[in-house]
């Protein structure tokens, strides 16, 4: 018997890797992403994300997933990084 993995037996970071693979989405910086690394360091802000973060920021960017799964995605990813 075969066994199907389904989305819900992945973690967050699993399910991010694999979307982002299946659509072929890697991260590209933008010159926005560079105004707002120089705006967080201007601020003393501590932003600093993560290529797991980046990937779902690109997931976002090519309209993958909507804003609401982008959100409970990261929420999910975020917790078990705990």
């Amino acid at each position: 018997m075969t066994t199907v993995r389904t989305i819900a037996d992945l973690t967050a970071q699993q399910q991010i890797e694999l979307l982002a693979a299946q659509h072929d989405i890697t991260y590209q910086k933008t010159q926005l992403d560079e105004l707002a690394d120089t705006y967080s360091r201007l601020s003393d802000a501590e932003v600093e994300l993560d290529e797991i973060e980046l990937l779902l920021l690109e997931l976002d960017r090519a309209g993958i997933l909507t804003g609401k799964d982008n959100g409970l995605l990261h929420l999910q990813y975020l917790r078990e990084r705990k």
